[in-house]
């Protein structure tokens, strides 16, 4: 490694918390601005990260000694810092929800485009060794491509801001949430989309803005399929409102076109995949990667690739979740044709 690159954080609120881990980890990073409108915040992670605590975000844009800025802000707010950052010719590490809308999303992968920045997204699949490992997997002819992707998530609805329950904001439970599921399912999966149903609907809390319960089944090429059931129905513990700290009961598993069903679990302080079939069994323990999501992303700076790896997804990725959600939003209930 030739550079360290320098980063500046926009938005120190929960998604730094979750990721803040992996920013101290990464030798080929260094923190030197953070930027929240609750300065407190910006200083709290500053004493941990590294880096100063500034009163105005102009300066992550302004310094020419920053190569990264990380968008850690809410997606009806990131267009406009998405531009200033390929304005600036600035790298973009930021999450998900992409946008609240697919015209938003758009705007900023033409943006993106045009500066000939790199820009990765932060997904639960993001240099996850979970998801490396059952990618693998499925490349094995033993096993046999994914077939079907199922995931259920019960939980309670967020409490901890005042955006995420908006439809034109942030989306519900699907785009606040489930959306991580869409791209594993997508990832995994390995070939185009088909078409997609969804069903939404307020089963416990009718004075939500957005519904509470949303399900897709989205169908891809060759007879693969991803079943993606959430709900803020059940309400479940809520530890903390102060942040994403909720009771929360996942449910997956997979299947391979080869009659092979996998799971994973946690045993002996590690994950492991467990593949099954008629009495059949063989089993994978899930190694950690050589280099988180920033070393990675360094990394490819450091190498001047055009592109990020494929276990970060890329801003266009992100989009086309989007512009999925939003398409079959408008049609509940129909199973409707995806051509992008």
């Amino acid at each position: 490694m030739s550079k360290t690159y320098k980063m500046a954080i926009l938005g120190c609120g929960d998604f730094l918390r979750w990721q803040s881990g992996d920013i101290k980890d990464a030798e080929n990073i260094e923190v030197k601005y953070l930027f929240d409108p609750r300065k407190e915040q910006a200083e709290k992670y500053a004493a941990e990260l590294g880096g100063q605590a500034v009163d105005s975000d102009a300066i992550c844009f302004d310094d020419p000694e920053i190569d990264i800025v990380a968008l850690f802000v809410p997606p009806w707010i990131r267009r406009g810092l998405v531009e200033r950052a390929c304005a600036a010719g600035k790298h973009i590490f930021t999450t998900k929800p992409l946008g609240a809308t697919a015209e938003e999303c758009e705007a900023m992968v033409a943006a993106v485009e045009k500066a000939g920045v790199l820009c990765g997204l932060g997904y639960n699949r993001t240099a996850n060794p979970l998801i490396e490992t059952y990618k693998n997997i499925f490349a094995d002819p033993e096993i046999g491509r994914l077939a079907l992707y199922k995931q259920d998530w019960l939980h309670h609805y967020p409490q901890w801001n005042d955006w995420a329950l908006d439809p034109e904001k942030n989306g519900g439970p699907f785009m606040d949430a489930m959306i991580h599921n869409q791209n594993i399912a997508r990832y995994l999966m390995g070939r185009p989309m088909k078409a997609a149903t969804y069903f939404s609907d307020k089963h416990a809390h009718p004075d939500l803005k957005c519904g509470d319960t949303e399900f897709m089944k989205l169908d891809f090429e060759d007879n693969g399929s991803a079943h993606l059931f959430i709900t803020w129905a059940a309400d479940l513990q809520v530890f903390s409102t102060e942040g994403n700290d909720r009771e929360h009961i996942d449910i997956c598993y997979s299947v391979s076109e080869k009659g092979w069903r996998l799971t994973h679990a946690w045993a002996d302080g590690g994950q492991v995949i467990t593949a099954s079939r008629e009495g059949e069994k063989r089993e994978w323990k899930v190694e950690p990667l050589p280099q988180n999501a920033y070393q990675q992303f360094a990394a490819a700076l450091d190498s001047g690739a055009d592109s990020l790896p494929a276990d970060i997804p890329s801003i266009q990725e992100a989009l086309e979740d989007i512009k999925l959600v939003r398409l079959v939003e408008k049609q509940p209930g129909s199973r409707v044709a995806i051509d992008f």
